[in-house]
C-alpha cells in the first residue's frame, strides 16, 4: 500500500504505507462514531524517510472530513487485515511491534528497503481492474466531485475534478473519445458527483457519476465519458 501524505500549504511527500488502525471503536451513537472516523490512521514513514510516524487519515482540527493520506496504490496481499473493517498491518510485524516502534521513533531497515523499491507514478494509465480501484482509492469514489475545467484537443480530452476531498484528478481521455456532461449542468447547479463507476468493457474504458453502473444503464441521464484509452493523475492541494 502507498500514499501521498499532505503536510499543508500544497506540500506533500509519498510513503509506503505499513498499517491502518484506529483507536475507537464506531457504535450507533453519531457522535462516537465521528470520534472513530476521526481516529483512524496509518503508520508512514516521516518525510526524511528515518522513522515511523502515526498519520491520522483526516485533519482532526477541521469539522469536515478532509484527508491528508491519498492512499494511490492500495495493493494489500502482503497484509494482515481484516477486509471488512480495512484495518491491519504488513505481515512482517504485528500491531503491537510497529505501534512500539513508532513510540520509539524507529524504522527498521527492511522498511525502508521496502519504501526504496517502490516506483511513485505520477502519471497512470488505467488498463486494469487494479489500476481502477487505485483511482477510485484516491479519488475517494469521486464523491462530491465535480467538473472544474474540460477542454479538447487534438482528440484528447482533459477533464480537471476538484473536490475530492484533498486533492484534484486530472484525467485525459483518448481514442474515439465520446462523453455526454449536460446532466451535472452548470446552469442548474447540478454539477456535484455523489459516486462514480469506472468499467472497461469491449476495449472501451468508461466513467459514469453513479455507482454500481453497467454499460447498458448509461444514458443522458447521467454524465458520462468513453474512450479507449484513459491516463491520471493527482494533485494534491
Amino acid at each position: 500500500m502507498y500514499a501521498i501524505i499532505r503536510q499543508g500549504g500544497g506540500k506533500y511527500y509519498t510513503s509506503t504505507v505499513f498499517a491502518h488502525y484506529d483507536n475507537v471503536s464506531a457504535t450507533d451513537d453519531y457522535g462516537k462514531y465521528l470520534d472513530g472516523i476521526y481516529s483512524r490512521f496509518y503508520i508512514v514513514l516521516n518525510p526524511e524517510k528515518t522513522t515511523l510516524i502515526k498519520q491520522y487519515v483526516y485533519d482532526r482540527g477541521n469539522e469536515f472530513l478532509e484527508r491528508l493520506v491519498l492512499i494511490t496504490d492500495f495493493s494489500h496481499e502482503d497484509w494482515n487485515m481484516d477486509e471488512e473493517s480495512g484495518f491491519g498491518e504488513i505481515n512482517i510485524t504485528n500491531r503491537e511491534e510497529i505501534l512500539s516502534m513508532v513510540g520509539l521513533g524507529k524504522a527498521p531497515k527492511e522498511f525502508l528497503e521496502l519504501d526504496a523499491e517502490y516506483q511513485f507514478e505520477e502519471y497512470n494509465d488505467i488498463s486494469t481492474e487494479k489500476d481502477i480501484e487505485n483511482l477510485m482509492w484516491v479519488s475517494g469514489g469521486f464523491h462530491d466531485a465535480y467538473i472544474k475545467e474540460a477542454t479538447e484537443e487534438n482528440g484528447v480530452l482533459r477533464v480537471l475534478f476538484d473536490g475530492t476531498w484533498g486533492c484534484k484528478i486530472e484525467l485525459w481521455f483518448s481514442g474515439k473519445v465520446a462523453y455526454d456532461t449536460r446532466s451535472r449542468s452548470r446552469e442548474d447547479g447540478n454539477i456535484y458527483w455523489f459516486g462514480a463507476t469506472m468499467l472497461i468493457e469491449d476495449d472501451y474504458i468508461y466513467l459514469v457519476d453513479e455507482e454500481n453502473m453497467c454499460v447498458q444503464l448509461i444514458n443522458e441521464n447521467f454524465c458520462w465519458f468513453k474512450a479507449r484509452y484513459v491516463k491520471y493523475r493527482v494533485i494534491p492541494d
